[in-house]
């Protein structure tokens, strides 16, 4: 176990799950919404802490009660907040992330109204009592001061250095670095078409640092201290669920396993793994345990002839309507293929068990029970989409199928 200090941003998340991104001028309906502690440092340190380390942040909050909120998830998430700096000006720091379920992107906007940590702050920490100090690429000015004090004062302790955009004057601090983490986000703004070139160009005028460079579902290349670039191919996973995070889990595990003495090429390989973990769930919580990769979406038990059943049905783009006909249990999505809308829009679907029918509650459409096919209404002739599903015959459970 070592003890980390991280040096970074902290914000809160605050996350839409929609079935799909919004064009221009929609407007769309969220799932769900979740609020998140949120930025690039704190998500690694709370990763780090989950592998076993003591972890540290320093960084700024305000006094809002979102403030309070975030230090209590800190102190949740066993992050120590004794370096925090605190500003009676200003509001708590904001991202608000739309998560596409459809294809398991996000898109980020961020808001911030609240200083970043100054240097006289960090000069008044005893960073000699650190193991590895890791820093987010962001506050310049004041990141120079900090790397200089850090090169100049630890001994043995290796700092690693996120770059994931490109900052004026940021260049200039790398080779206070023994590490040197990019994002292809950083090159391509720099114009490097590959990962490769990047890392041989940085090497050419920094050859100090160890360097590593991601590339999303490309994977990640890396630079050792003998110069040899190595190119780690992303893990392969059937579908993914959520990326957001996927970095920082990266970052978290690379410095893990350099800590536990893996050499440059290892920790590459083993940070893809966790990331790829990462990217089958929701959230950075019990990365270590198994994934279930398969949750039940009801019960077969609860299911009737008499009421439609309407789930959440993760990886499909609607939700799912079930309801039993004869002996047999259907499933269909739950959208009225006339205008694109949940048929309980307005109000719960309504079943005839005589006609052995629902009707979408918007504009009074007929679907036949047995296939879904609109037998009255706006949309005639048109049909439900199907769900398959699978029932396990012991306990009931009901499934999305695995070709579903």
């Amino acid at each position: 176990m070592a003890k980390i200090l991280g040096i970074g941003n902290l914000v809160l998340d605050t996350l839409l799950f929609c079935n799909q991104y919004p064009s221009e001028d929609a407007e769309v309906r969220a799932q769900q919404r979740q609020f998140k502690l949120g930025g690039n440092t704190a998500n690694s340190l709370y990763v780090l802490s989950q592998l076993g380390h003591q972890t540290s942040i320093v960084t700024t909050l305000a006094t809002d009660h979102q403030a309070k909120q975030l230090k209590k998830t800190l102190e949740d998430y066993r992050i120590d907040t004794q370096h925090i700096q605190r500003f009676i000006k200003g509001s708590t720091p904001t991202s608000y992330v739309v998560l596409s379920q459809e294809t398991a992107t996000r898109t980020i906007t961020h808001f911030r109204d609240l200083p970043e940590c100054d240097f006289d702050h960090f000069a008044k920490i005893e960073i000699e009592d650190y193991d590895w100090l890791h820093f987010e690429g962001r506050n310049i000015e004041a990141l120079a001061g900090m790397l200089n004090i850090a090169k100049t004062f630890l001994t043995h302790q290796p700092i690693s250095l996120e770059v994931e955009k490109p900052r004026e004057g940021i260049e200039a601090l790398f080779s206070h670095a023994n590490l040197l983490i990019f994002s292809h986000h950083y090159a391509k703004a720099k114009d490097y078409e590959n990962a490769e070139t990047l890392l041989n160009d940085i090497h050419s005028q920094y050859p100090n640092p160890q360097l590593v460079c991601t590339w999303g579902e490309q994977g990640a290349w890396g630079l050792d201290h003998q110069g040899q670039v190595f190119h780690q191919p992303a893990i392969k996973i059937k579908k993914p669920v959520d990326t957001l995070g996927a970095g920082d889990t990266f970052n978290a595990a690379l410095i893990h396993h350099l800590i536990a003495g893996s050499d440059l090429k290892t920790a590459t390989v083993e940070a893809s793994r966790l990331a790829a973990r990462k990217c089958q769930q929701v959230g950075l919580d019990n990365l270590l345990e198994p994934l279930v990769t398969r949750k039940p979406i009801a019960n077969s038990k609860h299911i009737t002839s008499s009421r439609a059943t309407v789930v959440p049905a993760p990886g499909l783009k609607h939700k799912v309507v079930l309801i039993k006909h004869e002996n047999e249990i259907k499933a269909y999505e739950n959208n009225c293929p006339h205008q694109d809308v949940p048929l309980d829009e307005a109000y719960k679907i309504d079943i005839n068990p005589f006609e052995m029918t629902m009707k979408c509650s918007v504009h009074d459409a007929f679907f036949r029970i047995e296939d879904g096919v609109c037998i009255e209404g706006p949309c005639w002739r048109d049909e439900l989409k199907p769900v398959d599903i699978e029932i396990d015959a012991e306990t009931g459970a009901i499934y999305i199928a695995e070709n579903g």
